[in-house]
């Protein structure tokens, strides 16, 4: 009896998870989705990188709307059970809630240790390798040819236009170059022709320039000077403009279990702040946490008696209310956390305690079969308020 309660029960959250998880990661991913788009568009990055790069950055936003799936996921399949009367014939035959939460936590578990294992290795893995990625994509932008009738800024520094790119696209007519990596004087260089190498070895990729001229002006002087040529070379160093992408230190985010638990401890040796490194160790835990906390808030919302006249969307506007309540309290914590106002362990754990005292009453209400005061004043406003606007039609 209770594996087939366990399957029956598992078997009306599924699918709910399922299109909860969907629809939640598309939403927070919508606006990446963009920008990948862009990339395509605007730089002519190959939709196979594009793809890697969506990958690569799914496990950031899983670890947020796995906690989120499975809340809606047990509402909507239990509460599915309750509208159709099955839950108080599950009662009926001395099933009590106790019993009910037993697979439900079961479930629970399970998606807590799947988004451990997100949070501990596959997001710090997936950011590592997405680092690495979006320098390849930087290093083969500034080694291919220049986009014709654009200001290519991939350089620190310098500012190149072309007017027409010819074909295979390293040959350039009516370039324009502005160089400002002196500090003391800027250039702007024409050509008419020019033609783009590149050199693997030495890291650097040179513009041979045709019948042009050189200004120069000494930042500290008035006037320019002017010089011009048949031949020019101007070299540029790829190393510099991958600079803004290699250079950046391996964050916490990025950093495995053993390498953040060590970093923290080196820089309490050194007398350093590890407050960013704390938070994140807890951070991953609390979210593997979450899954607990919400699963036992979503039963206890199925369980608890309801108006007989409350609409169904309704309960979804709670659900809605409890995501909010909960990345509230997160990003609260956050920055409580990041001032020092609260110890960094505490500051991420700050949600998963309010919300699992608030569901674990409510859950000892359902026991209980009494209604919330506020789930009941809820559920009675819309009717409250349609009721006002018909008196108000009436008299009007």
């Amino acid at each position: 009896m209770k594996k087939i309660l366990s399957l029956y029960l598992t078997s009306e959250i599924f699918p709910p998870f399922l299109l909860g998880l969907a629809t939640f990661t598309f939403v927070l991913l919508i606006f990446r989705i963009l920008r990948l788009i862009e990339l395509v568009v605007t730089r002519g990055v190959p939709l196979l990188q594009i793809g890697k790069l969506f990958v690569l950055i799914l496990p950031t936003f899983l670890e947020l709307t796995v906690p989120m799936a499975l809340l809606l996921g047990i509402f909507l399949g239990l509460g599915r059970l309750s509208s159709d009367q099955e839950m108080l014939a599950l009662k009926a035959t001395g099933i009590s809630p106790t019993q009910i939460l037993v697979p439900i936590g079961t479930v629970a578990l399970v998606v807590a240790l799947m988004t451990l294992l997100i949070t501990t290795l596959v997001r710090p893995a997936a950011n590592s390798a997405l680092k690495k990625e979006l320098y390849n994509i930087a290093k083969s932008r500034v080694t291919t040819a220049l986009k014709e009738k654009v200001f290519n800024d991939d350089f620190p520094g310098v500012l190149i236009y072309a007017e027409a790119v010819l074909p295979p696209g390293n040959t350039c007519q009516g370039v324009l170059i502005v160089d400002r990596r002196n500090p003391t004087r800027d250039s702007i260089i024409f050509g008419k022709v020019a033609i783009i190498t590149s050199d693997e070895e030495s890291k650097s990729l040179s513009l041979r320039l045709f019948d042009g001229a050189v200004y120069e002006r000494e930042k500290d002087r008035i006037g320019f000077s002017q010089t011009h040529f048949n031949l020019y070379d101007f070299k540029l160093d790829l190393e510099e403009a991958l600079i803004p992408v290699r250079n950046k230190e391996r964050g916490p985010k990025e950093m495995s279990l053993r390498r953040l638990w060590n970093t923290i401890h080196h820089k309490e040796e050194l007398g350093l702040n590890p407050t960013p490194e704390i938070m994140e160790l807890h951070q991953r835990f609390s979210f593997a946490f979450a899954p607990l906390v919400f699963s036992l808030l979503a039963l206890a919302l199925v369980l608890l008696p309801t108006r007989s006249r409350a609409s169904r969307p309704w309960g979804l506007v709670l659900c809605l209310f409890w995501f909010l309540t909960y990345y509230a309290l997160l990003s609260l914590g956050k920055a409580l956390g990041e001032r020092e106002l609260i110890p960094a362990a505490f500051a991420l754990w700050l949600p998963n305690f309010v919300v699992g005292v608030i569901a674990i009453y409510t859950f000892r209400k359902a026991l209980d079969e009494s209604p919330l005061f506020l789930q009941a004043t809820l559920e009675d406003l819309p009717f409250y308020l349609s009721r006002r606007l018909a008196n108000h039609k009436q008299r009007s």
